[in-house]
């Protein structure tokens, strides 16, 4: 695994991954431990106090392998590795739902 250095709004991490793209999503689900301890009354407060501790993810999302504030990286759009985040973090309930059926469909064909 590779270092890469990840940083987005004021949120910088030096984290160890694959590829570019998977230090993109490390940094995405880093945002979501941290957010995850505060205590907000509105989603208002969650994100202004997120962005108050240095815990926001702005738009982008850059990755260097290089160092912080470079731009001979690549650059990805937060809304898509949350998208990707989602598909792979939902990709083994859709195994466990297709296993389901079809291990239903083989005891009802079996005599």
């Amino acid at each position: 695994m590779a270092k890469f250095y990840v940083q987005s709004g004021r949120v910088r991490l030096v984290l160890q991954a694959r590829s570019a793209h998977q230090a993109a999503v490390r940094a995405f689900e880093w945002s979501c431990r941290m957010q995850n301890t505060i205590q907000a009354r509105t989603p208002l407060e969650h994100v202004l106090e997120a962005e108050r501790r240095g815990w926001q993810l702005e738009e982008e999302i850059q990755v260097n392998e290089r160092g912080f504030d470079r731009w001979d990286g690549q650059v990805f759009e937060t809304v898509q590795i949350v998208i990707d985040w989602q598909a792979v973090a939902t990709a083994p309930l859709a195994l466990d739902h297709a296993g389901s059926g079809s291990e239903r469909r083989g005891h009802s064909t079996v005599s």
